[in-house]
C-alpha cells in the first residue's frame, strides 16, 4: 500500500530537553527531543474541507462516507499545492 503524505504535525510540537552528555566536572549537555503525535496537516486540512462540504447544498443529501472521501481528496490536493510553492 502506498504511504500517505500526512504533511507532518498541524500544530506546534511539545519539545523536551534530553540530557545527552554529563562530564566529570558536573556539566551537562542537552538537546531538544521532539514529541510526535496529535493531528496531522492532512487531518487538519480534511477537517476544514469537511466543514465546507457539510455546509454546501450540493452535498446536503450525500452519504457521510462520500463527503469524508471528498474532504480527504481535497486535503491531499492542498498538501500537493503546499509542496509545489
Amino acid at each position: 500500500m502506498e504511504e500517505i503524505n500526512t504533511g507532518g504535525p498541524a500544530f506546534g510540537q511539545v519539545v523536551e530537553l534530553r540530557c545527552v552528555r554529563v562530564d566529570p566536572f558536573g556539566g551537562e549537555e542537552y538537546e531538544p527531543a521532539l514529541a510526535q503525535g496529535g493531528m496531522t496537516m492532512r487531518d487538519y486540512f480534511a477537517s476544514k474541507a469537511l466543514q465546507g462540504l457539510c455546509g454546501s447544498k450540493a452535498y446536503a443529501e450525500a452519504p457521510y462516507d462520500v463527503i469524508a472521501r471528498e474532504a480527504y481528496q481535497a486535503a491531499d490536493e492542498m498538501l500537493k499545492a503546499r509542496e509545489a510553492k
